[in-house]
């Protein structure tokens, strides 16, 4: 337990952890905001690094009964020092640093995936927050983002991802072709998800080893990877209803493949 001021060294990285994602990659750190993805943290086996944290608020000595036997360091700052440091409009009390939790392509593939989501150039930090999270809640085993994504430790993305971020394995800025080659060489199907895609999802056998390639949020999947999966699938709505945001189809198609793999004891 240690207090700090303002003007603290770790105050300015802090800061810089939240904002600078340059900084963040030099560091191999990133920071989150919240109790709740402290506690995820926790809850998977993992530890954080330091824990800033409003000098006597309630939330206090709850985040000191979560730290008990780690090697954490608590940092108690003024509520107007947090404030200043907050991203989001009503400043969290808790704001924690973690090391980076992203894993490389090949370490994904030796633990033999059979249930994976790609996401290609997914750019808005809330949806790829949100995907992870539906990703980790349809116990898929791995999600990869394309280069030209969204940062994964943009401080929205984390947010939204409710702290599934340190329930799934996930892929960093990797290139699509190596992506699709390294599907190929483990011989998991390519599913494109497309409004025009030629078979309904739910006419597709997920107990297969597949991924799912989702698109862009503004213009879907490009023509180039359509051409080059295994199978394009559409979502058919009703209503006039052209398209689904990009991480509400994947729940869709994520938990439709979940459903399946479920009955036959793959989940």
């Amino acid at each position: 337990m240690a207090g700090i001021s303002k003007n603290n060294p770790r105050v300015r990285e802090l800061r810089k952890l939240l904002r600078d994602p340059k900084f963040r990659l030099e560091c191999r750190k990133f920071a989150a905001e919240g109790l709740e993805v402290l506690r995820e943290c926790l809850l998977t086996g993992r530890r954080p690094l330091d824990v800033f944290v409003v000098d006597n608020h309630p939330t206090s000595k709850e985040v000191e009964s979560l730290l008990e036997g780690t090697e954490a360091t608590i940092w108690f700052l003024e509520e107007s020092t947090i404030a200043s440091i907050a991203t989001t409009v009503t400043p969290q009390p808790v704001i924690s640093t973690f090391s980076r939790i992203d894993v490389s392509l090949e370490e994904l593939m030796k633990e033999c995936p059979t249930f994976l989501v790609c996401g290609k150039e997914i750019r808005e930090p809330g949806n790829a927050g949100s995907l992870i999270r539906s990703a980790a809640a349809a116990s898929a085993d791995g999600i990869i983002f394309t280069n030209s994504s969204v940062d994964l430790y943009n401080p929205k993305t984390i947010r939204a991802s409710a702290g599934a971020v340190f329930r799934i394995p996930i892929v960093c800025s990797m290139r699509p072709s190596e992506c699709m080659k390294a599907f190929q060489d483990n011989s998991i199907l390519s599913l494109g998800l497309s409004p025009n895609g030629t078979l309904s999802y739910l006419d597709f056998d997920f107990s297969l080893p597949f991924v799912v390639f989702l698109g862009n949020e503004s213009s879907g999947l490009d023509k180039e990877t359509l051409s080059q999966v295994s199978q394009t699938v559409r979502i058919d709505m009703g209503l006039g209803v052209e398209s689904l945001n990009v991480s509400n189809a994947a729940s869709v198609v994520l938990f439709e493949a979940r459903r399946q793999r479920h009955q036959l004891g793959r989940d």
